[in-house]
């Protein structure tokens, strides 16, 4: 779609679009596509989106991002208007979509900063996938607002703040929003976010072809369609709305507080994981080994190296090796690890290789192959990510499932050689194609 391309664009030159105004936006996207439509295209392709509950943590603090342009702020406002309207007429006895509604009214209160309403914005996304269960998505929620408060674009706008600073603000702002909360001042934010839409469509309408004007209209019908019951509704969901600011303060300000004593670990206190002795006893390049040997081995190096990398291995005991005697546990996912300091959580999958001297990688099943990773038969290539997903219910009880999956996963290929240690680690994207050594 032509709004992505703009919105790619916005992204890439946020600092300048922050500062420039609306002109400098239009001037822009007319030079990307020559057309009378390209300054306002764009703008009615954003107001059919609906709201992404498959967006990735990059995605999500991207997206926060774009929030900080003020034109592009009120068009997102109104996209997600829209998309809470046409939910709530799908069903207006939902409980659930009218508190959906209420979260991004509450985004449009004038005393927040744009950085406090996409730090908001984040955490309401994932309180509305999770039922509005704040202890639920805490965690993995603050891994996009981490990622939002530690772009290099972001800091240049807020000035080099600390996550923090910035989080200890939007947690005093949560409470008072607690006690501004009121059926009133929900329905005069809505009345000023339909009339900002209706404007926002009369001017695109001057331009649009008619088939996106009957859209444009269909939306407005449906927002004044769903404000006409907004009075009533508005009204029975708002303890909850104010239950679950107050919970979000709470679990915030313990997130910020374990964030601000991150520092405290023990200096150079690396603890170290010892291996068992028989794989001390173990030196590659002068005892002859079996290539079962070799794959076990390499196995156990990169558990004790990730173990001393402060991450946990979430797998069971059973489908772990820690001695050259255990047995090898076949050819599902080697390691599943979370470092959950400092926060937010950090989830691998990770994928042992031994490599020999004569450049043959080896798994625990012993076979050596000419490729890092194979071809499967019913799941494509190894450490893809439709061979790790159907792998993972197999692995991970159905919370920790939850938590990975909200929180999002890196895939880590390790490589272990003749001299008894890790010697690469690479990140691999959704193909299992390498992106970056990071080891």
């Amino acid at each position: 779609m032509w709004g992505n391309d703009v919105y790619e664009w916005l992204y890439d030159n946020l600092e300048d679009a922050y500062t420039a105004g609306e002109d400098y936006i239009k001037q822009k996207a007319q030079e990307a596509k020559d057309a009378v439509m390209g300054p306002v295209q764009w703008i009615w392709e954003t107001l059919q989106g609906d709201f992404n509950a498959d967006m990735s943590a990059g995605q999500i603090a991207a997206n926060a991002a774009l929030g900080l342009i003020p034109v592009v702020d009120q068009i997102l406002d109104c996209r997600d208007l829209i998309a809470n309207c046409k939910n709530i007429k799908e069903d207006s006895s939902n409980k659930g979509a009218w508190i959906a509604l209420c979260l991004t009214l509450i985004g449009l209160f004038p005393s927040l900063g744009s950085a406090a309403k996409g730090i908001l914005k984040i955490f309401f996304l994932f309180l509305r996938k999770a039922g509005g269960d704040v202890a639920r998505v805490i965690r993995p929620a603050m891994k996009p607002v981490l990622s939002f408060l530690a772009d290099p674009k972001v800091q240049k706008i807020l000035g080099q703040k600390q996550a923090g600073e910035v989080l200890t603000k939007v947690a005093d702002q949560l409470k008072e929003l607690s006690s501004m909360v009121t059926k009133s001042k929900l329905l005069g934010l809505f009345d000023e976010a339909a009339d900002a839409l209706k404007s926002v469509v009369n001017k695109v309408k001057a331009v649009a072809p008619a088939n996106v004007c009957r859209m444009l209209d269909d939306f407005v019908e449906t927002v004044v369609e769903i404000r006409g019951k907004a009075d009533e509704m508005i009204g029975v969901v708002l303890e909850p709305v104010q239950k679950l600011l107050d919970d979000l303060e709470k679990h915030l300000k313990s997130e910020i507080d374990e964030l601000n004593n991150s520092h405290l670990a023990p200096a150079g206190g690396v603890v170290v994981h010892q291996l068992d002795d028989s794989v001390v006893a173990i030196q590659p390049r002068i005892i002859k080994a079996t290539n079962k040997e070799k794959g076990i081995f390499g196995e156990i190096i990169s558990d004790n190296f990730m173990e001393n990398k402060q991450f946990e291995n979430l797998l069971s005991e059973d489908r772990r090796v820690r001695k050259m005697t255990d047995k090898p546990r076949g050819r599902g996912i080697d390691g599943i690890y979370v470092r959950r300091e400092p926060p937010p959580p950090l989830y691998v999958v990770t994928e042992t290789k031994y490599r020999t001297d004569t450049g043959k990688y080896i798994d625990d099943d012993g076979v050596a192959k000419d490729s890092v990773l194979s071809m499967t038969k019913h799941s494509g290539k190894q450490m893809s990510n439709r061979w790790v997903e159907k792998r993972l219910p197999d692995e991970l009880s159905d919370d920790e499932l939850l938590e990975l999956e909200a929180t999002g996963y890196q895939k880590w290929l390790i490589i272990v050689d003749d001299s008894g240690s890790v010697v690469n680690v690479t990140t691999l994207d959704n193909d299992a194609n390498s992106l970056e050594r990071i080891f």
